[in-house]
């Protein structure tokens, strides 16, 4: 397993030895997605991260039900 250091939090970002160029991983201290770019050199890059509770994505409370 090879570890780097998150560029949003400088918490720690897992590479196992199975994963390769396209696979997704993630920091655990802040949840920041990341794409495998490259292995030799190891290359990430910052996936946009989603709000799932954003107001846009669901509209407010009110507007749901709403008769």
């Amino acid at each position: 397993m090879i570890t780097k250091k998150c560029p949003v939090c400088r918490g720690e970002i897992r590479i196992f030895y199975d994963n390769e160029p396209g696979d997704e991983v993630y920091c655990e201290e802040c949840e920041q997605e990341f794409e495998i770019l490259s292995l030799n050199p190891l290359r990430l890059d910052a996936l946009e991260s989603t709000d799932y509770y954003e107001e846009e994505s669901y509209g407010s409370y009110d507007e749901q039900y709403e008769n």
